[in-house]
């Protein structure tokens, strides 16, 4: 690999926290939990490479179907970043990245809505979202993606 060019993983390993990422990446110290070898066998499967032919097979059955590339590398010297794409979803110009994780997305409560008069009854509202650092993953894939001519609307945390 290119040591000019950052893992968008690794940014988002920055991001969620800079003194483990020292101890990881610079360091070399990683010692794996339950957690980390759980995640590894969600991603078995994703992390082989799709077989790219010139012939689609999905295409002859249905031509708006996504064509689905897995572990999809993708770099951008400008940039200074390189990617490896759980999952893609490719329709013509259009792209959708797809991360896969091993944990459960972050719960956030909403208070209730102000002035409503049956305030005194109302429950918070809890919703889930994205961790922080799932997002600038997922999001610097985007970015690549959008580098790399495709346009990008929407991203998915699966």
């Amino acid at each position: 690999m290119d040591e000019s060019l950052w893992p968008a993983r690794n940014v988002a390993e920055y991001a969620y926290c800079p003194r483990l990422f020292y101890h990881m990446q610079v360091e070399g110290i990683f010692v794996p939990s339950s957690d980390t070898e759980q995640g590894a066998a969600v991603h078995q499967r994703v992390d082989k490479p799709s077989a790219l032919s010139g012939k689609d097979e999905t295409a002859s059955v249905d031509p708006d179907r996504p064509k689905i590339v897995r572990s999809l590398v993708l770099t951008d010297a400008s940039l200074g970043l390189t990617a490896t794409l759980d999952l893609a979803e490719l329709t013509g110009d259009k792209a959708v990245p797809v991360e896969y994780r091993k944990g459960s997305p972050r719960r956030v409560a909403m208070d209730p809505l102000p002035n409503d008069p049956d305030e005194a009854e109302q429950v918070l509202l809890v919703h889930s979202e994205p961790w922080p650092t799932d997002r600038v993953q997922v999001g610097l894939q985007a970015l690549l993606l959008e580098h790399a001519g495709y346009r990008v609307s929407k991203a998915v945390l699966y």
